[in-house]
């Protein structure tokens, strides 16, 4: 009973505090617009952001841009490892991981909004005695990088000024 009780106190305390579990449809948290197509040809993060917007529910994703409200594009992808720090006989010690993905929002052949500059960077200590085990923390690095920089630009579509143009309607730019 006492189990319970306090199982009981600790949901409240948490939802009471405004924590919600991932994948808890919040109405707040949706993109500006309802329909989206996806351009991004190559790009590593499109599988995962793809796969976040349809687990939360943030648009509807349709296979043409004509059919779409808006159209996403994600180019320019950039990675790089850099060696950061090195040890006491001159070894490398750690290295700098970057990944930078560039989204534009258009609408009817026209750019809406800035290009959104996505940048991710993590450090990884490095030892040569235990390469295999290196190559799978940084296997595991580049995994939450591209997590990162997926959630990111999320959150920065969900912030996105938009106003929704009809294909009659003149866009103004300012």
């Amino acid at each position: 009973m006492i189990k319970k009780i306090v199982i009981f106190l600790v949901i409240t305390t948490l939802s009471g505090c405004g924590f919600h579990l991932r994948g808890y449809n919040n109405t707040d948290y949706k993109f500006p617009f309802e329909t989206v197509y996806i351009e991004c040809s190559n790009v590593i993060i499109c599988t995962n952001f793809n796969n976040i917007i349809k687990t939360d529910d943030l648009a509807r994703i349709v296979n043409t841009p004509e059919s779409a409200e808006v159209t996403i594009k994600l180019f320019n992808e950039q990675t790089s490892r850099d060696a950061q720090g090195f040890n006491s006989v001159g070894r490398i010690a750690a290295y700098t991981l970057s990944y930078q993905v560039q989204a534009q929002v258009w609408q009817h052949h026209e750019q809406i909004g800035n290009t959104l500059n996505i940048f991710s960077q993590s450090t990884m200590q490095y030892n040569d005695a235990t390469i295999r085990s290196n190559e799978i923390g940084e296997a595991t690095f580049w995994d939450n990088l591209h997590q990162s920089a997926t959630n990111q630009l999320v959150r920065r579509l969900v912030y996105f000024k938009y106003r929704s143009y009809s294909v009659d309607e003149p866009t103004e730019s300012k």
